[in-house]
């Protein structure tokens, strides 16, 4: 793999984490009066986010496009949303944090399709 490519998919996904993030956050406090200092300062959820977006390139290098699109929408709602019930113990109800992930998973995947198509383009 060029340094090139591996340099794209990096910027993707941490592009696809960041955003994905803030908007869960954003949407959390607006929604379900959560502290949004509080999440975002938490390391461990930046590692999972990181962790599940960083799949998301996994999946995009061994499977077909529409697979991996597939792939990564339930992998960004399901491994979060398992580590925010076990290992975070949210007060949140599953439905609430469903409906939370489901955006994230949504933002991260557009977000980060949005920057490795730009630069795969850029290099064609």
């Amino acid at each position: 793999m060029p340094a090139r490519l591996l340099v794209l998919d990096v910027i993707a996904v941490l592009a696809g984490a960041i955003v994905g993030l803030f908007v869960i956050d954003i949407l959390g406090w607006v929604l379900f009066a959560l502290s949004v200092t509080g999440l975002v300062a938490s390391i461990g959820r930046w590692i999972i986010i990181l962790v599940t977006v960083g799949l998301f390139a996994f999946y995009y290098r061994v499977l077909p496009t529409t697979g991996a699109a597939i792939a990564s929408f339930f992998t960004g709602v399901i491994v979060p949303l398992v580590a925010e019930k076990l290992v975070f113990g949210s007060s949140l109800p599953t439905t609430s944090l469903l409906f939370l992930y489901v955006v994230f998973s949504v933002v991260a995947l557009f977000t980060y399709r949005f920057v490795r198509a730009g630069g795969s383009r850029a290099m064609a």
